[in-house]
């Protein structure tokens, strides 16, 4: 059997994992490829995947989950494992960590059959923040060869037989529901912008609409974001910045005549439009990082 084994890693931690899983396959008599995870085309031609990624505040690294969110459908068709590198302790080797909630998604959308989390490394000389910060008090090789060697052979012993399990789309991949969320955010601020130009001095109007419009966004955002499957919070910023930058255009534009003039006031339409982005884009890259919650 050919059987895939793929990476994203910035500091070669998860690519020494990769490497002593394919020695292990390759003593079972599988015909491994071993790749970074950025030079995958595709799933045709292997018979399995073992896909990897270092953590960096509890998300996988880019390019790992960019593989397996490009290429769902090819991934269902062969069995799947997952693993992640990044606790810099021994925390990885005496108890079974689950995935974090990007991952976990990732693991439902392709019918994984399993997942492991090992440590991680970091050298002492470390850039940037915040590895630098990080290595003062952490550096050194968290991996443990052992316990990666046992979960390459279970894997290894399981091949043979494996098959993919049912994939299930996570409640919140909907387009529809993304934009019912920046749809309604909208009519809250819309409602509350209209009171506060009718009731209160334009200034104050202005400066107490661009706090609510943050307030609004994040109160929304953090809503659409908490089940598994949302969009990805760039993406999803700018579904609902948009959104209501449209309905401000079509409603209060067109239909209640402000026309196009309403364009010409920066502070109370674009400033929105930033803070709305921005409070939207926070909210989802925090979501992201909250470690998923296991029943005890």
């Amino acid at each position: 059997m050919r059987v895939l084994i793929a990476w994203g890693s910035k500091m070669g931690g998860t690519e020494g994992i990769a490497r002593i899983i394919g020695e292990e396959l390759t003593k079972a008599g599988m015909e491994v490829v071993l790749s970074p995870a950025a030079d995958v085309r595709g799933t045709n031609g292997f018979g399995a995947a073992i896909i990897g990624g270092g953590l960096y505040a509890n998300r996988w690294e880019k390019s790992a989950h960019r593989l397996v969110a490009r290429h769902v459908a090819g991934f269902r068709d062969i069995p799947v494992w997952l693993f992640s590198s990044g606790p810099l302790d021994t925390s990885a080797e005496g108890t079974e960590i689950p995935p974090p909630r990007q991952v976990l998604t990732l693991m439902e959308r392709v019918g994984a059959l399993g997942h492991a989390t090992f440590g991680g490394r970091i050298d002492k000389d470390a850039k940037g923040f915040p590895a630098s910060a990080i290595a003062k008090k952490n550096a050194g090789d968290w991996r443990d060869p052992e316990h990666i060697r046992r979960w390459a052979d279970g894997i290894a012993a399981a091949l043979p037989t494996a098959r993919a399990r049912e994939p299930i789309e996570p409640p919140g991949s909907s387009p529809a529901r993304l934009a019912g969320f920046a749809v309604v955010s909208w009519v809250v601020s819309a409602i509350v912008q209209q009171g506060l130009v009718h009731f209160t001095p334009y200034w104050v109007a202005a400066s107490l609409h661009a706090i609510l419009a943050i307030v609004i966004a994040a109160t929304f955002a953090r809503s659409y974001f908490q089940p598994r499957g949302a969009w990805p919070p760039l993406t999803a910023a700018a579904v609902f910045a948009l959104a209501w930058l449209v309905l401000d255009a079509i409603v209060l534009g067109a239909l209640a005549g402000g026309g196009a003039a309403m364009f010409g006031d920066i502070a109370m339409t674009w400033l929105p439009y930033v803070l709305v982005f921005a409070a939207t884009w926070a909210t989802g890259a925090i979501t992201e990082m909250i470690p998923e919650r296991t029943a005890k």
